[in-house]
């Protein structure tokens, strides 16, 4: 069913079937990666397909049945409803051994804007994680939230201020479908408090991955309830244990309702641990032991942490977990003290809160980090919870992030690699000799796609500020764009405004700079950063703010600038992805030795602004790293970039953008991540009978 109505004050359910499979090809969210779908559409009626925004669901609403009809019937559409394999050709099977399947719980997806679920990087990841499991052919399946109001949109003042907008979504416009049973909506009801909560169970298909999202803004359930799925991340304590039991505790209640049976759980960051405590109950009430239950939960979960500081975590008082959380633990034998215990740096300290990132530590039999570099971290950092045991020992391991290649790579970056590298490169092994064949593309055919990747960013830039806007194709641009958090310090191009400016203006060795992002609407901090960056683009012509950053930007920007910043604080940047997405597109990282960098940096594809912040040496040197900034800008890149042959090109440049799509695209994949998880964590866990483990302290006397 293409469309589907839900109006907050109905009791009453209103579909529209359109039981076509072109109308299936709507919902099937692999037009988001493959340019063959996208192209098909674009085929049908290409005034129609860009007055939907290039919203294959809002496209065909807007098409009478008769012209579908005679659509689908078209060469090049009836192709791809014959071809189309919930994937990509070449599409090779990994599933064997995870029986039911993996299930992988995140507060947020960022598929697609016309599906507004997401944030930032963490939905971003989450997405490419499906995409890439859908590629595979791995069982996963995905659980998370329908909000109302998601993702969050901005303008900037002409006095640098900051206004966000949370705009409503139109249900009926997004690539979903009830699941239904018997012609109605599958209900999951759980108690949230003295309350019994109900939710709807939504599902998008991600390929052959489907994804199920829970909705609570249903007329029978309490305000307080129904607030629960209107906007993703709300502050308030309360309502964020709300939203996260609805997540949790309400997903694996979904999972069953939908006829799902998965063998693994996997917990994308600490939001969905109250699936443990679930999951546990569940095996109370077949008839376990509260440590037989608590252990098989073990077996079967995965955890991935995300942050790289203990306050990036989520806190709930006793009192609010037990207010609750109670009527849940009633007849586990878990007492709330106990519960909350799982979630002490210290069990037994009444001082401290539930720490989200303990429970799911204690309660999940893998956990990793997000990075070589942010493994290392959080073994430090969460040391705690395996008291005596060396910090080398302590069990994070860590997993690098990584893109989904076909969803990043420009299309005519894409088309080069099938050419030269072989049809499914994005399929390639890390290691596969055939990644070399990029070293064959001639070095003019690069350089003129690297121009006009740069043309459309530059056309992007005049579109905001005018044809005048002082932007030059030509001219050497740098990208940074990410959340305005302090951290990843936006500001620190602006350390000295006269050597910056220097820089800018060098006579036939220009460059220009464009910067977007979104600060957090309750972080001060973070929009008086934004701020001052904005009101010095607004005064030097060569610096460009673009606001409203979300995915379509985010595309351009990666694709189009020649060099891609990225200077946060080292050690608080947990992995990045961004710079990824920018690399294998021929775009030459620049960035401090953290995240993913840190395992990633190569001097033949980047540079490095080298951080002498450690584990054990936390001091940070603002003025240090920005004297570093500004050299390497001086001494090399802009040199480099604007030393050219005979023929024009920049030869050396052109070097280091092949060994960057060589080496980013070969191994900070999501294919390889997907991959990664698959035979460090998946199959180890899947093929555990039993065992004795290392127990983390607090984990005999709490579920999880």
């Amino acid at each position: 069913m293409l469309c589907c109505t839900l109006a907050p004050a109905e009791r009453t359910w209103r579909t529209k079937l359109l039981p076509t499979e072109l109308e299936s090809l709507a919902l099937d969210l692999t037009w988001t990666w493959d340019a063959r779908v996208r192209d098909a559409f674009d085929h049908i009626d290409p005034g129609l397909w860009r007055e939907s925004g290039h919203n294959p669901v809002v496209m065909l609403q807007r098409m009478k049945p008769e012209e579908r009809a005679q659509a689908a019937r078209r060469p090049e559409v009836a192709r791809i409803l014959v071809e189309r394999d919930f994937g990509l050709p070449g599409m090779r099977t990994w599933g064997a051994g995870l029986g039911g399947g993996v299930a992988y719980f995140s507060m947020e997806f960022g598929l697609t804007e016309h599906l507004p679920i997401y944030s930032g990087g963490l939905g971003v990841l989450a997405a490419d994680h499906l995409k890439a499991a859908a590629q595979l052919g791995l069982p996963v399946i995905g659980v998370g939230l329908l909000y109302r109001t998601a993702f969050a949109r901005q303008h900037v003042t002409p006095e640098g201020e900051q206004e966000t907008d949370f705009p409503a979504t139109m249900r009926s416009t997004l690539p979903l479908e009830p699941v239904l049973r018997g012609g109605s909506p599958v209900e999951v009801r759980f108690p949230v408090g003295d309350v019994e909560a109900v939710a709807w169970v939504w599902r998008a298909h991600v390929g052959s991955v489907p994804l199920l999202l829970l909705d609570t803004d249903l007329v029978q359930n309490p305000e307080h309830i129904r607030a629960s799925t209107e906007r993703l991340y709300v502050a308030d304590p309360e309502a964020r244990l709300v939203q996260e039991i609805v997540l949790g505790v309400g997903g694996i209640r979904a999972l069953r309702a939908a006829g799902y049976n998965p063998l693994l759980f996997h917990l994308n960051e600490g939001h969905s641990f109250l699936a443990l405590l679930e999951l546990t109950r569940e095996g109370i009430e077949a008839g376990r032991t509260t440590e037989e239950a608590r252990e098989a939960v073990r077996r079967r979960a995965v955890f991935t942490t995300h942050t790289p500081i203990a306050a990036g975590s989520d806190y709930f008082p006793e009192d609010l977990v037990g207010r609750l959380l109670g009527p849940l633990l009633d007849g586990t034998g878990i007492t709330v003290p106990q519960f909350v215990d799982m979630g002490r740096r210290n069990p037994g300290d009444e001082g401290e809160m539930l720490c989200s990132t303990y429970v799911a530590l204690r309660g999940a039999g893998k956990s990793v980090g997000v990075s070589k570099l942010h493994g290392a971290v959080s073994r430090r950092l969460w040391k705690d919870a395996w008291p005596g045991v060396a910090e080398e020992d302590v069990p994070i391991g860590h997993v690098t992030n990584g893109v989904h290649l076909p969803t990043w790579v420009a299309e005519p970056i894409a088309k080069l690699l099938a050419e030269y590298v072989g049809e499914n490169w994005w399929d390639l092994d890390t290691d596969d000799p055939q990644w070399r064949r990029i070293f064959l593309i001639p070095s003019r055919t690069l350089w003129d796609i690297r121009n006009g990747l740069r043309r459309r960013l530059v056309a992007r830039v005049a579109a905001a500020r005018g044809p005048e806007g002082g932007f030059d194709p030509n001219v050497l641009t740098i990208g940074f764009a990410r959340r305005f958090a302090h951290y990843k310090r936006a500001g620190l191009m602006l350390s000295d405004v006269d050597r910056l400016r220097a820089i800018l203006h060098a006579p036939g060795r220009e460059v220009q700079v464009v910067v977007a992002g979104k600060a957090h609407p309750n972080d001060g901090m973070g929009k008086d950063l934004l701020r001052e960056v904005v009101r010095f683009a607004r005064h030097e012509p060569r610096v460009a703010f673009l606001e409203d950053y979300g995915l379509s930007l985010a595309a351009v920007l990666v694709q189009g600038a020649d060099v891609w910043l990225n200077n946060p604080r080292r050690l608080i940047e947990a992995s990045g992805t961004s710079g990824m997405k920018a690399g294998v597109n021929g775009v030459l990282n620049f960035s401090v030795n953290d995240g993913w960098w840190d395992e990633g940096r190569r001097s033949d594809s980047g540079w490095t602004i080298y951080s002498g912040t450690g584990i054990d040496e936390s001091e940070v040197d603002d003025a240090r790293d920005a004297d570093n900034l500004y050299r390497t800008l001086e001494e090399r890149i802009v040199p480099l970039f604007y030393d050219r042959d005979p023929d024009g090109t920049p030869s050396g440049w052109i070097a280091m953008m092949r060994a960057s799509i060589r080496h980013i695209a070969a191994t900070f994949s999501a294919r390889r991540m997907v991959l990664d998880y698959y035979r460090g964590a998946y199959l180890p866990l899947a093929g555990r009978a039993g065992g004795r483990e290392r127990r983390p302290a607090g984990a005999s006397t709490a579920a999880g």
